[in-house]
């Protein structure tokens, strides 16, 4: 039998469907076959996250938000060194530039971060803020 190749743009539709059908597990594989062949597919996901959070599995929810991180911190990571090894000189002066203008770190990476990332960002700061309560034992439940 022969293999189905479906692109990504089908499996984000075959996704999105099987969420409207409530067919979450369904989903979840959809979305999570479209990050195995695209890393850095926003959409894939921010879907995953969506679904995630709809079924209050907030920790698989931040597994998720850390993995795309992640994936866009290796990403920026290679075409910088990338660019830096192509334009050796170029990069020794708009390092030094950018650094005096404090638009890098100390390890050179760009302060700057895309809209997206700094939304998961935040979306994983108040995750795990959430959560926090759940699991500390300071905290005492109100009994009625």
């Amino acid at each position: 039998m022969k293999a189905i190749r479906i692109s990504l743009n089908e499996l984000m539709k075959i996704g999105k469907q099987q969420e409207i059908d409530r067919d979450s597990n369904g989903a979840i594989k959809s979305y999570r076959a479209i990050i195995g062949k695209d890393p850095l597919h926003v959409q894939a996901y921010n879907r995953l996250m969506i679904v995630y959070h709809r079924q209050k599995k907030y920790k698989m929810e931040i597994a998720i938000i850390k993995k795309a991180l992640q994936a866009y911190e290796k990403d920026v990571q290679q075409d910088l060194l990338a660019w830096k090894s192509e334009n050796s000189t170029s990069a020794a002066l708009s390092h030094n530039l950018a650094k005096a203008l404090g638009l890098v770190d100390d390890n050179g990476f760009p302060i700057f971060e895309e809209p997206q990332i700094m939304r998961w960002r935040k979306r994983l700061a108040n995750l795990e803020r959430k959560i926090k309560p759940e699991n500390d034992p300071r905290k005492k439940k109100k009994v009625r």
